[in-house]
This record gives structure tokens, sequence and C-alpha cells, in this order.
């Protein structure tokens, strides 16, 4: 889970709490699950992103989109990234006319950059990832809920972000909330989460919020993101930003 845009630029990182818990519950189970050896398998697969971003700054607001793909590759030798020529031919023009005009947008470079590595990476074996949320989770609820017609335990969840004390005083409020759907093989189908939150600095008040939901497939022991969209919403500063992003994975 990631913290929306303006927090992390006012440097309040995510630390996860991995304490104890007292007894055995669903919770539990799927930490369990998500420990246990994967990733040892290569695989392939097609990515597809694509990004819409309105700013409104004095109310004019400006809005781009763009979107991109890439093969990718995950095995012994690591991450391998192919970008097709046309794109990265595409993302030079961008580059040549915003310095001819700067205030031209360039949605084929926004949308590469929104492509992190690490993120990459992560996609292709989620398990290590989800387990990282998790330890900072407190199960409210569980119940029988199915997943796009597939049998399902529905598990509800607080999130305590750990946030230091001189950056803490900056935040009024700060709600994280997830759910996730476990299948009846104990692992995850889909997890969601929500961040809410609002705060003020030097007399100058933010707030916004985000929610996120990833939905997994498994191939061999890996738990692969098959599809992950994201909302992100911040106000501060004199200006409002909402983005919206939606990235695929279609297995070769």
């Amino acid at each position: 889970m990631r913290l929306p845009t303006l927090l992390l630029a006012l440097a309040l990182p995510l630390t996860l709490s991995l304490a104890p818990t007292l007894g055995a519950n669903s919770l539990d189970d799927l930490r369990a699950a998500l420990q246990k050896p994967h990733g040892g398998e290569a695989v392939k697969a097609t990515l597809e992103h694509s990004f819409w971003r309105q700013t409104t700054e004095d109310k004019k607001p400006i809005v781009s989109q763009g979107k991109v793909s890439a093969q990718l590759e995950e095995g012994p030798r690591g991450l391998l990234v192919t970008w097709a020529r046309p794109t990265l031919q595409q993302a030079v023009r961008e580059l040549a006319a915003q310095e001819r005009e700067p205030e031209r947008a360039a949605p084929t470079r926004t949308a590469l950059r929104n492509l992190d590595p690490l993120e990459a990476t992560e996609a292709l074996d989620y398990a290590e990832a989800l387990l990282r949320d998790l330890g900072q989770a407190q199960l409210l609820e569980e119940r029988p809920e199915a997943w796009q017609g597939r049998p399902a335990k529905l598990l509800v969840l607080k999130l305590t972000p750990k946030i230091p004390e001189n950056q803490r005083k900056y935040l009024k409020e700060l709600k994280v909330d997830a759910k996730v759907w476990v299948g009846a093989d104990g692992l995850p189908l889909a997890f969601s989460s929500t961040v809410a939150y609002k705060g003020s600095r030097m007399f100058i008040s933010f707030e916004g919020g985000s929610s996120q939901e990833r939905q997994f497939t498994r191939v061999g022991s890996r738990l692969v993101v098959s599809r992950a969209t994201s909302e992100d919403r911040n106000a501060g500063f004199g200006t409002s930003t909402l983005t919206k992003k939606v990235t695929t994975l279609s297995l070769l």
C-alpha cells in the first residue's frame, strides 16, 4: 500500500508494525500462507498502464492522460523490461516538444515515469509486499463474501501507520482501512485499501486521500497482480489534484 502523493511529499513514511497478535485467526492464517516459499518460477507478462490526471489551480483545470505497454520477464537474471521502439520514440518527441513549449503535456513520458521497476517486480510476485501491509493490520471483522463469483472469505482490517512525532504534528486526521478477500486455498484473491487525511503546515491546510485495489492470480508459487487500480486526490497550497491509474498484467 502506498500513501498518497501529498502525504509522501511531506515526508511522512509508512513504517510497518510487526507486533505479535494473541491467538490465531484468519489474518494469522493468511500471513502464514504468504510466508511460504514463492517466486521460484520464471514468468513473462505484457504490462499495460494508463493514467488520467486533473490538476486545478486558480479554478483552472488541466487534464492529462496517457498509456504505455511493455513486456516483462522475471527470473534468475532478475527483471527484464522491454519497451517498444515506437513508445520510446514518442517519448523523445514529447521531450523535444516540451523544450519548445514548456506547458505542453508529455503523456507518454509521464506514463513511463509512473512505472517503477520495484513495483513491477513486486507485481510479478506480490506475497512479500502484501505481507508487509498486513504486518500493521488489525482484524475487525471476517465473513463469507464471494469475490467475482468465487467463494471467498472477506477480512475487514484497520491499518495503523507509524509516523515520527516530528512529522505527525502536521496531521490532524489519518485513517487507513483495508479489505482482503481470501480464496478457498488460503491465498488472497484481492486487496483494497483506503486512506484519508487532513492536516496543516505553516498555517496552510491540506487534505486528501486515496483508494487502491489489487487483484491476484496464482502462477505456480507466485502471487501475481493481474490488475491494479488507484485513485489519489489531494488539495492544499492553492492546488488540487485527482489522479487515476490502471495497470494490468497479461501472462504469456
